[in-house]
This record gives C-alpha cells, structure tokens and sequence, in this order.
C-alpha cells in the first residue's frame, strides 16, 4: 500500500513522456541511488496495483534500476 506522497510521485513520474522518465531517473540514479530503487519499486507497484501498462516507462524505470544498483555496488 503506498501513501498518498507515493502515489503522487509515482503518478508525475509516469506522466511525463518516457524520454523525460528515463532522463530524469537516469540523473537520479547517479546522484541518489537509494532514492531512485524506491520510486522505481514504488511507480512499478502503483502501475501494477492501477492496471497501468505504457512498456516504455517500465522499460525506462528498470534500466534506472539497474543503473542506481551498479552505482551502489561500485561505492
């Protein structure tokens, strides 16, 4: 169950185009990985729980995932 913040941030992440998505998840996962692996697991769960599908902003939130866990594994 996510909060109401949550489903907020999950819903502005998915509302931009899925370039914007991956661009700006991407940055994040530089600068704060911890932060990035929850939003993708939290936007994941909220696309899940609401029968949400656009491939190319799932596509876009796991390659962030993995760019977020690399940069944990390298630190």
């Amino acid at each position: 169950m996510l909060t109401q913040e949550q489903n907020a941030e999950s819903a502005r992440v998915i509302g931009t185009s899925a370039s914007d998505c991956e661009t700006g998840m991407m940055l994040s996962a530089t600068t704060s990985p911890v932060s990035t692996l929850a939003t993708v697991a939290q936007t994941l769960h909220y696309m899940n729980a609401n029968g949400i599908e656009k491939i190319s902003h799932r596509k876009a939130l796991m390659k962030a995932g993995r760019k977020a866990l690399n940069v944990l594994g390298e630190m």
